[in-house]
């Protein structure tokens, strides 16, 4: 079984989850503390795009 990506993160309690970990309530919401607000974790992977 591969490990799955943990991308999202809470805003209140700053626990980091998946988006199969958020699914389990209804609507958008923190799995641990049932906050809406959540923030989407950015890939560690710079991207560079060349200038013009």
């Amino acid at each position: 079984m591969a490990e799955e990506r943990k991308i999202y993160v809470c805003m209140r309690c700053g626990r980091v989850f998946s988006k199969s970990e958020m699914e389990i309530l209804p609507g958008i919401r923190c799995p641990y503390c049932n906050f809406k607000i959540i923030m989407k974790v950015r890939s560690p992977m710079v991207k560079r795009i060349p200038a013009i």
